[in-house]
């Protein structure tokens, strides 16, 4: 597969992303949860979302600082990518599951969970096609040091054999935090529903935990 090609892949693989968001807010407004809302564990479990999300933001603006303008130019190891080869679909996927949290669903937030790391894993795996195209045996080995999607703790600093110094793209970092603030609408969004739902709006048809 071309580089080209992998790229135009791309662009369609996150068209299919946007167009899947009905279907993961189909069980959020189909179910409500089991615990309710002024209970200390629905209280938690909402606190833990609301964390999960903070640091899928955090986390996507910190590997567009490495990998920013540098995509498939430039092999990136370190920062973020010392510990997983796909940092930006890992933090992605965490924030799925904050979703699934803050609406006090342990089971939604699985289901988010593993709808990301599998539709992630889909495209990190075509996406390494292009890299090893690209990178050759110096990519097979970053590969055989780092996971491809949960993160590998415990490499020091200095591990990899392509360090990079950080370069900030304004612009890629813009565009990051843009992108990555549309997980950040689900906490005042839970609140909405719950809300709605009190008020005989929305009447939920499972209870799930």
């Amino acid at each position: 597969m071309s580089v080209s090609t992998a790229v135009f892949q791309q662009g369609k693989r996150m068209r299919f992303l946007w167009l899947a968001v009905p279907l993961l807010l189909m069980p959020i407004l189909l179910s409500r949860s089991a615990w309710p809302p002024e209970t200390g564990p629905r209280q938690s479990i909402e606190f833990v979302g609301s964390a999960f999300i903070i640091i899928c933001v955090a986390g996507r603006c910190w590997a567009s600082l490495y990998i920013g303008g540098r995509k498939n130019r430039e092999l990136i190891t370190n920062g973020p990518y010392k510990y997983t080869r796909n940092p930006l679909y890992f933090f992605s996927s965490l924030g799925l599951a904050g979703i699934g949290l803050t609406f006090g669903s342990l089971a939604i937030a699985a289901v988010h969970f593993l709808f990301g790391y599998l539709v992630f894993a889909y495209v990190s795996a075509r996406e390494s096609t292009a890299l090893d195209e690209l990178f050759g045996d110096a990519y097979r080995e970053y590969c055989h040091e780092v996971p491809a999607f949960f993160p590998r703790l415990g490499r020091r600093a200095g591990d990899g054999a392509h360090q990079l110094p950080v370069t900030f793209n304004p612009v890629a970092l813009k565009r990051t935090a843009i992108d990555s603030s549309c997980f950040l609408l689900a906490i005042p969004a839970s609140q909405l529903i719950d809300s709605l739902r009190f008020a005989g709006l929305l009447k939920p048809m499972l209870r799930v935990f």
